[in-house]
């Protein structure tokens, strides 16, 4: 079958050719894993569904039947693909007991196609599937009620009852308040009920679950009643409390008996009860790099974590306001499979961008068809195993990711590594996500990848998948620079790019001359540039950096699936101007939008008259140079002259009733509606001369360009990598580490 292995966007190895043993990997220097992203939007590709509930597996290792099985004694039996081991084949794919008739087992889906989902029959689920169950978190001290957050917030969830997935009628919803005390809201009449619990250090529910908690449908006016109220009802408050911990015991004690998923909405640090934050004791005269990369400051959210995770709760977290400590309220998210969103310095009234990206992020997190009480489990080829795991999910011994919610596009990744020596022409892995749907239905998802068995460090060098390299490459660093200090985390990125180049130029090339150029193969030559984009990345930064900017970083190149990654890393750059003629419009035949041709992250492209546009998935800068004419500040923004235009962020762009600026906003909102992550980008213009802050951000984003914080020398002439490194400086400094 022409789709036996699986499509690469849901699951890709790092080599695509596999070595035959520990010795040809050590020699090559390069780094083994997996990249997993089985939930993709169905945008992405329809998966195939089993649609009987006849799910076979091998007897000895449990692998699902799959393509690469071969069929022996005469078709009654099949040989598993990992173990060998020969198993009976059911009868129910040669007859059909429905129709009474013979069946055509080569037409099931099974053995047709690498990425399939069975419906899963009743020994796989321990009790009923869980409905979709929403209990929103709401901190409503006197520093969060002043961001204007609360208003805004209940605005997006009134947006998006009608979206929230409700198929089958079963969704719950709860409303829990925090400020020095826990506010339950009884939702069963037709007007919403506050109950106040004011003892913080022994939580209870103070009515039965069923009025906290109730069904979408049948309470839909007291839901809307209370989000309309909410809007104004704490105006007056002055509580300067957050009993933060408190408020996500209680969340979790309503949705132990049946799991579900926690939104919390956090404008200030929580500061009394359990899980309090002390501001962090000042550093001293300690280098940015002699600090760890991100690390929780209370242990309290770590083993709230370990119990929701066991009761298949999951927990999202909207970081609003400034010293927010991200990087612990993160803590929840990264071990029960959330998501984290953060909007530093929120401020409704001076801000409307950022309130505008805050409800379209809430939307489109709420409105997401998530999987449910999941679990994720990899099954590879003798002689393989899987060495460690990375992304947002708890670890269960040996190799089991456990994940209360699925969410749809975020990815994970496995390091492997080779135990013995591999015999076999081919190596398989299988990954198997078992999880229930948002209506109610429990399925596997069985994903397989079959690879050829290399001898050659050549073949090898030439399988490279250089964005999954750099991928794993950037989970190690962010492992190592949150165990230890950031400074190990970058020394690991360089190093490995260093000893990669090293290895193919010595082993392949045989270059062992010192003044030898640097080479690498095709497969492998923007590996250095990726890297690069990882250093230079706010996580990586050696230049001093806001924290929860840091957190904030880290947190997406941990979480984003591989398009937005790369994205990040490698941001777009387009200028407008002088686009083509048929840029920003319709694309006839796919409906998509057209962009411009893209240009190299270099300030050398920018000219002085001209408009550009850079984009990361998470801002779109709209850059105009200081000598820009009149008519083209006219046609892009509607002003008279370039003096008229002010930087800063803007909900959208002047409407000015002109060709070119017709074409930019169909960019605009190409780029903003056809996403695949609930993170929304917006707008920031950026007038060359204007705002000094916003025009380093912008300038930032240019990896090829040194930094003024990086070396004045060459690269070759550096001790230790820079972050402000321009692109050639980095390949000298990789070409003299290599001799």
């Amino acid at each position: 079958s022409p789709h036996a292995q699986v499509n690469g966007c849901f699951n890709h190895s790092t080599v695509n050719a596999f070595p035959f043993n520990n010795a040809l990997l050590k020699k090559s220097k390069l780094a083994l894993g997996l990249v997993l992203q089985p939930y993709l939007s169905d945008k992405v590709q329809k998966i195939p569904v089993v649609p009987d509930t006849v799910v076979t597996r091998c007897s000895r290792c449990k692998t699902y039947i799959n393509p690469f099985v071969q069929f022996t004694a005469g078709a009654l039996q099949w040989k598993c693909n990992m173990c060998g081991m020969e198993n009976d084949v059911p009868q129910a794919f040669d007859w059909d007991v429905i129709s009474q008739q013979h069946a055509d087992r080569y037409a099931r889906p099974e053995l047709n196609y690498g990425c399939v989902d069975f419906i899963a029959p009743a020994e796989y689920t321990i009790r009923p599937p869980q409905p979709p169950v929403y209990v929103f978190v709401l901190d409503t001290s006197y520093q969060a009620i002043q961001t204007g957050m609360l208003a805004v917030v209940a605005d997006a969830i009134l947006a998006s009852l009608d979206r929230i997935p409700n198929e089958d009628g079963r969704t719950k919803v709860a409303f829990i308040t925090a400020d020095n005390a826990v506010g339950f809201h009884a939702l069963s009449g037709n007007e919403a009920e506050i109950l106040v619990v004011g003892d913080l250090a022994d939580m209870y529910l103070p009515r039965a679950a069923s009025e906290l908690m109730v069904n979408l449908v049948e309470s839909r006016a007291a839901v809307e009643d209370l989000l309309q109220k909410m809007k104004t009802m704490y105006a007056s408050t002055h509580t300067p409390a957050n009993c933060l911990g408190a408020a996500l015991q209680a969340a979790r004690k309503l949705l132990s008996p049946t799991g579900g998923k926690i939104v919390c909405f956090q404008g200030s640090i929580p500061n009394v009860g359990d899980g309090t934050i002390k501001t962090k004791p000042d550093t001293g005269n300690k280098s940015v790099l002699d600090l760890p990369l991100m690390s929780a400051s209370v242990p309290f959210y770590k083993s709230f974590a370990a119990e929701c995770t066991k009761s298949q709760v999951c927990a999202d977290m909207f970081i609003l306001g400034d010293a927010v400590d991200v990087a612990t309220l993160n803590v929840i998210p990264r071990f029960t499979g959330g998501q984290t969103h953060v909007f530093p310095g929120f401020n409704a009234t001076a801000k409307p961008a950022e309130c505008l990206r805050l409800k379209e992020e809430v939307i489109s997190l709420l409105s997401e068809q998530i999987g449910l009480e999941a679990v994720m489990r990899t099954r590879c080829s003798q002689g393989i195993v899987c060495h460690a795991f990375f992304g947002n999910c708890t670890t269960r011994i040996p190799d089991i990711m456990a994940l209360p919610n699925v969410p749809r596009d975020q990815s994970y990744c496995i390091e492997l590594a080779i135990e013995e020596e591999i015999k076999t022409q081919f190596v398989h892995f299988q990954t198997a996500l078992l999880y229930t749907t948002c209506f109610g239905e429990r399925r596997i998802r069985v994903m397989n990848l079959c690879l050829p068995v290399t001898k050659s460090i050549s073949e090898l060098f030439a399988s490279v998948d250089q964005v999954a390299m750099a991928r794993l490459l950037c989970h190690q660093a962010t492992d190592k620079g949150a165990n230890g200090k950031l400074r190990d985390g970058r020394d690991h990125l360089s190093k490995q790019a260093v000893d990669i180049c090293g290895a193919y130029g010595k082993e392949v090339l045989g270059i062992s001359s010192a003044n030898a150029q640097l080479s690498v193969c095709r497969p492998m030559s923007l590996l250095p540039l990726l890297v690069l984009g990882v250093l230079k990345s706010p996580a990586f930064q050696d230049a001093p950096v806001p924290v929860d900017m840091r957190s904030q970083s880290a947190i997406l190149l941990r979480t984003l699936p591989t398009t937005a990654w790369l994205n990040f890393v490698h941001p777009n750059f387009y200028s407008i101007h002088n686009m083509p003629q048929l840029a920003g419009t319709l694309d006839a035949t796919t409906g998509q939008c057209i962009m411009p041709p893209p240009l190299h992250l270099s300030s050398e492209k920018i000219e002085a008259h001209g408009c550009y546009l850079l984009e990361d998935g998470q801002s779109i800068y709209v850059w105009i140079g200081k000598h820009a004419v009149p008519q083209l500040c006219k046609d892009l923004l509607g002003v008279t002259s370039i003096n008229e235009v002010t930087s800063g962020q803007v909900p959208m762009l002047p409407h000015a009733k002109s060709p070119i600026s017709e074409r930019l906003e169909k960019i605009v909102k190409h780029l903003q509606t056809d996403r695949q992550v609930t993170y929304y980008p917006t707008i920031y213009i950026i007038r060359e001369d204007g705002d000094p802050m916003l025009r380093s951000r912008f300038l930032s984003h240019l990896i090829e360009d040194r930094q003024p914080t990086g070396p004045t020398t060459a690269g070759a002439n550096q001790q230790n990598v820079s972050s402000g490194m321009s692109y050639f400086q980095w390949l000298g400094y990789i070409r003299s580490k290599c001799q």
